[in-house]
């Protein structure tokens, strides 16, 4: 068999699978909708992201995910409480609301495989303690798929040279396009308490769920088949952040991984930031700032290094996956780039006149 047969058996042998497979992307930890519903509000009172993802442009029509996400926790002075050392006093409240909206937007191959998605996602969180909550969110999704079917091949059209495009392929479509609606829900545990200062450097962050997601077991009805169901898929993740004391360094170790039917995804790797500042807490002049390293893993198909930067409110991120996998004589180990941009509001309780006192 020689090497153009090869890569397009490969090809069609992947974006078979990409049917029953979901939005991946290497800096997971930047679309957390996608993720779990739970962690809707889980960082930050607002946080708006974009992502776009190109993939496999070396081999064949590149696999293109372009993201958008907006998330904000409902009356964020409940959060939390105000900094003991001022004289300002917000009520706590016993759970915590947030909600979010997110648009995912994906084009795959030769046939133009498309997915537009749209997300609602709602988490309500609940104290444990002092540093650690119980958080619960869902999800709901309106989802269009896209298929151009006149642009495929299959094995029924190979005449023993060639692809013969007159042959008959043997496959029968009932539709191009449908839109299915879909339900995930999740389940998040946080602990976390800050460093006393940069010099410090004593803080501790953790995140780890557990979601579910197509708990509606869609139709996937190109075919017409009623059987042609959407495989229900099943995600745990982690995220912890540990700062190095009396140094400006922070290790963060992170894990992602999914199963749905029979594909599954185990991400896993860890990434050193670099403290250059911190925020004032009081005067909002000084803006935290940090640029990070990392390096992870995506089981039997990848390599990913990945470059953070924050400066202030806005981040940047950007990744490359160096393909590992049976892809890999005709990707010559590229695989694909990812950029990220994340802004993301001030904690509401900094930046406030000690006079003051307040109820909420």
């Amino acid at each position: 068999m020689n090497f153009k047969i090869y890569l397009i058996i490969v090809i069609a042998i992947i974006s078979k699978n990409l049917l029953s497979q979901d939005f991946h992307y290497s800096q997971f930890n930047e679309n957390p909708s996608l993720v779990n519903p739970a962690l809707t509000g889980s960082s930050n009172a607002t946080r708006a992201s974009l992502v776009y993802k190109d993939q496999w442009r070396s081999v064949t029509t590149p696999y293109s995910t372009f993201g958008f996400s907006f998330e904000a926790k409902l009356k964020a002075r409940n959060w939390e409480k105000v900094d003991p050392r001022r004289s300002m006093t917000f009520k706590k409240s016993s759970s915590r609301m947030a909600a979010g909206l997110s648009v995912y937007n994906d084009k795959a191959g030769d046939g133009k495989l498309g997915t537009l998605q749209t997300n609602l996602s709602y988490a309500m969180s609940f104290p444990l303690s002092k540093l650690s909550a119980l958080t619960f969110g869902i999800q709901g999704s309106v989802v269009q798929r896209k298929l151009d079917k006149t642009a495929l091949i299959y094995s029924s059209q190979y005449n023993g040279s060639g692809y013969d495009v007159n042959l008959q392929s043997g496959e029968t479509y009932a539709h191009q396009s449908f839109v299915y609606p879909d339900l995930g829900a999740g389940v998040l545990w946080s602990y976390g308490h800050n460093e006393k200062s940069i010099a410090a450097n004593n803080q501790f962050k953790a995140l780890i769920g557990f979601s579910t997601y197509h708990l509606l077991r869609p139709k996937q009805n190109f075919t017409g088949s009623a059987d042609d169901k959407l495989f229900m898929k099943y995600v745990f993740h982690g995220n912890i952040l540990i700062g190095i004391p009396s140094t400006n360094l922070a290790i963060v170790p992170s894990w992602l991984t999914q199963f749905q039917g029979p594909n599954k995804e185990i991400i896993g790797g860890i990434m050193i930031k670099y403290y250059i500042n911190e925020d004032s807490k009081y005067t909002g002049i000084k803006k935290q700032s940090a640029f990070g390293l990392g390096v992870y893993y995506r089981n039997s198909d990848a390599l990913i290094a990945s470059l953070l930067i924050e400066m202030g409110r806005i981040s940047a991120g950007f990744s490359y996956d160096i393909n590992l996998s049976q892809l890999t004589k005709a990707t010559t180990a590229r695989g694909g780039v990812e950029f990220t941009l994340r802004f993301v509001t001030p904690n509401p309780f900094l930046y406030q006149k000690k006079s003051r006192s307040m109820f909420n």
